[in-house]
């Protein structure tokens, strides 16, 4: 289902009769993401503790929350499409997995190469920019890379 909500955000942003071949959803994040994560979580800590939140649980808990939207705020969502005329950047949703603008065709010299590899992600550089891919677009993003 996610797989196809992926495939029918992409279309638009084609060319006619330009098809899909493998799709990956990935991301990068910032290289401010920490302390923008962990200003967010102070500031919230003490604006918890100025509004008079009591319980240490609430105060960590909204901090938690700040941190973690900064955290998703900073990070930026891609899709790479290998199509029949060649390979495709767009801009994702931060959200869903949707494709929502085409960035940028990339040159048939564009090089990918895997970099780190755990249970859960795998850490793959696309020109000089490493992005995040989960584990189950780990096969189309072989396939894209071996194009």
């Amino acid at each position: 289902m996610r797989q196809r909500i992926l495939y029918d955000s992409v279309r638009p942003h084609l060319s006619d009769g330009e098809r899909i071949r493998d799709l990956v959803h990935m991301w990068r994040r910032h290289h401010l993401l920490i302390p923008y994560a962990g200003a967010a979580f102070v500031g919230l800590f003490v604006l918890a503790f100025v509004v008079g939140i009591t319980a240490w649980s609430g105060r960590v808990g909204l901090a938690l929350a700040g941190a973690s939207l900064a955290a998703m705020a900073t990070t930026e969502y891609r899709v790479l499409a290998r199509t029949t005329e060649g390979l495709v950047l767009l801009r994702s949703s931060r959200v869903r997995q949707k494709a929502t603008e085409l960035i940028k065709r990339l040159p048939d010299t564009t090089v990918i190469t895997p970099v780190s590899s755990n249970l859960v992600l795998t850490e793959w550089k696309v020109n000089k920019a490493t992005y995040s891919v989960m584990k189950r677009y780990q096969g189309a993003m072989v396939t894209i890379s071996q194009r």
